[in-house]
């Protein structure tokens, strides 16, 4: 059942009803009221603390196992206090009843986990200027004149990570993330090969008011760190730094912020 807190079912309480148009299936329990809401979200499944917790299968219907709880219904009995917070005196009770209804999950299975993330990988091209004075035209050793800019094409990849179901859109991280590098080796990119260029966004709200976001992030990818420039010298890609301060280009980032 996969159920971490102590419940007591109660004598009789499963019912289930089969017709023309289908199977549905009621069981009630009872749970400490402090336990109520793991015990909740236990019979109910999927991800609940969607990006860190694990997912967890709807709880089966023991009698009709193609059933699985889709709907939990709770209310309190034998008051213990009254406490109070920032919306106002509320009750706390000593025990909870717990009514759960099993139905078929149509178009879903639920031993599978949802998908909630997905990658996107596009890999193209870049033109890499080179110093035209380094250069000459094979035939003749003639230098290429400087207002001849030779190029080369360099490996570019266009990265993307996609979060669903998330919970609110984090604006502000965003943004102090945009421009910067990967600090450490992250996802399959070395250190520095990572820029974050932003994110897109789509939020649909559900008819109970709750927001239910698709955020989108975006890097590009370099064959080398973003902090390194073409040395025509050693005809490498080595890291430059400013003459003052010694910055690099780019500052670096852990991307954690960002939950990918």
């Amino acid at each position: 059942m996969g159920i971490s807190v102590s419940y007591e079912e109660k004598v009789g309480s499963s019912s289930f009803q089969i017709a023309e148009g289908g199977a549905s299936g009621t069981r009630i329990f009872t749970v400490a009221w402090g336990d109520v809401v793991t015990f909740a979200q236990e019979l109910y499944g999927r991800y609940q603390t969607w990006p860190s917790g694990a997912y967890v299968s709807p709880n089966q219907f023991p009698y009709l196992p193609y059933l699985y709880c889709s709907d939990v219904q709770v209310e309190g009995f034998g008051i213990q206090s009254e406490s109070s917070n920032a919306e106002g005196l509320y009750i706390v009770y000593e025990w909870a009843k717990v009514t759960a209804r099993y139905t078929p999950m149509i178009g879903v299975d639920p031993e599978d986990p949802e998908v909630v993330e997905e990658e996107n990988i596009s890999v193209s091209g870049e033109l890499e200027t080179l110093p035209a004075e380094q250069y000459e035209w094979t035939a003749g050793s003639i230098p290429v004149k400087a207002d001849i800019l030779p190029v080369k094409v360099e490996t570019t990849s266009s990265f993307s990570v996609t979060r669903l179901h998330v919970s609110s859109l984090p604006n502000n991280v965003i943004s102090l993330v945009v421009g910067k590098i990967n600090q450490n080796a992250w996802r399959s990119y070395s250190a520095g090969y990572a820029l974050f260029i932003g994110a897109d966004a789509n939020r649909s709200i559900t008819t109970d008011g709750a927001e239910d976001w698709e955020v989108t992030y975006n890097f590009l990818i370099k064959s080398h760190s973003w902090n390194h420039a073409y040395r025509d010298s050693s005809g490498n890609f080595e890291e430059v730094q400013t003459k003052n301060g010694n910055d690099t280009i780019y500052e670096t980032d852990t991307f954690a912020a960002l939950g990918v």
